[in-house]
């Protein structure tokens, strides 16, 4: 059963506005990952191409083998979609709860990193390392034993966020704001030990970025880490 139990017809519409809509060239500022959105260009054209043909709308004349190829495509594009919504829509503030739901992503009633019952501690002492291109590598502590690397007893892993300032865009251009809630920062990375590797790509290479961290269990996200800025190397 597909995800969500959408028709192909629901499906196809999904696709198509999460694909248009997170173009970055049409719609700037909105922190979408570029090398992520690339990957869905080629499951959206190979579904284009088989549901044009193997459709419910022209269930009249399509064949058994043009409906099998349609099936087969969105059992490879769903999955990637629903990986690039969760990563990149769902939680993204940037992106309007108006046009998510337009989109027929699910709007959660709380931000998957705002602080709840998670964790009481957070990452502290934080040194970096910016050695390797398009990583940022980051060592912490628990502010609660901030000379040792060990997680406190009640952490499952360390979660990073980031919010890059990307080129101005538009006409004139308006630069990218300073971010007004930690809701702006989208999840890149996490670790279960002291060292947090985040990875960029080559877009993001030179850009300003700051970065914030927060512990995480079953129960959710504990209180913020400082805010580190860098600039992308």
């Amino acid at each position: 059963m597909p995800t969500n139990h959408l028709s192909d017809e629901e499906f196809d519409t999904k696709f198509t506005k999460v694909f248009d809509g997170t173009e970055p060239i049409a719609h700037p500022g909105q922190g979408i990952i570029e090398e992520e959105r690339d990957k869905l260009i080629v499951p959206k054209q190979h579904w284009d191409d088989d549901y044009a043909v193997g459709g419910e709308h022209v269930k009249a004349t399509r064949s058994i083998t043009q409906t099998t190829n349609k099936t087969r495509s969105r059992i490879i594009a769903e999955p990637i979609l629903n990986h690039f919504v969760k990563i990149n829509v769902k939680n993204n503030v940037l992106i309007t709860d108006e046009k998510k739901i337009d989109w027929n992503i699910h709007i959660d009633s709380t931000v998957r990193h705002i602080i709840g019952e998670g964790p009481h501690s957070f990452p502290s002492s934080i040194t970096r390392d910016m050695n390797t291109p398009l990583h940022a590598i980051l060592h912490s502590n628990p502010n609660t034993t901030p000379t040792k690397k060990a997680f406190p007893d009640d952490v499952d892993r360390c979660d990073a966020f980031v919010y890059i300032f990307m080129n101005p865009a538009g006409d004139p251009p308006i630069p990218t704001p300073e971010p007004s809630s930690e809701g702006q920062f989208i999840k890149r990375a996490e670790t279960t030990d002291d060292k947090m590797v985040i990875p960029f790509t080559l877009a993001e290479k030179g850009k300003r970025c700051k970065i914030l961290m927060q512990y995480f269990n079953k129960k959710g996200h504990g209180p913020s880490s400082e805010i580190i800025e860098i600039i992308i190397p």
